[in-house]
Order: structure tokens, then sequence, then C-alpha cells
């Protein structure tokens, strides 16, 4: 039980990192467009584009480490292995 638990834990802190790093990029960049398109109607649509990235990368990642999860708890640590 313990070692499944040690397993566990990479993909979490894959995940945690990754969200931790997009985050604040997304934060960066969509109040840099939003301040733009204020001015710029026409930027509004990138700004949407942009944070509809945002969103598909965070749940991409959420999602890897859901199914990385359900792998090793159905057995399949070494699965890659094979290959």
């Amino acid at each position: 039980m313990q070692r499944n638990t040690n397993k566990k834990v990479g993909p979490v802190v894959v995940a945690v990192v990754v969200t931790a790093i997009i985050l604040p990029a997304a934060y960066v960049v969509l109040t840099t467009l939003g301040v733009v398109s204020s001015s710029f109607k026409a930027l509004l649509p990138l700004a949407i584009i942009y944070a509809a990235a945002f969103v598909a990368i965070i749940a991409g990642v959420i999602a890897a480490a859901r199914q990385r999860i359900r792998e090793i708890d159905r057995g399949e640590e070494e699965e890659a292995k094979k290959y």
C-alpha cells in the first residue's frame, strides 16, 4: 500500500507545479490583453482564445494525472516499460 501511495505523489506534484506555472502566466497574458483590448476591441477574440488555451492546458494536465493515478490503482505501475 505504501508503495502505491508513493507512486501517486508524482502525478499530483507535477499537476500542481504545472498549474502553478500556468496560472500566473495566464494572469499576465490575459490582463495585458485586457488592458490592450480595452483600447483595441479587435484583440478581444485573441484574449478569449488564449484563455481557452490556458484552460485546456490545465484540464489536460489534471486529466493525465487522474489517468496515471487510476493506472497505479489498477496495478499498472510499470505499464510503460513494456514498450
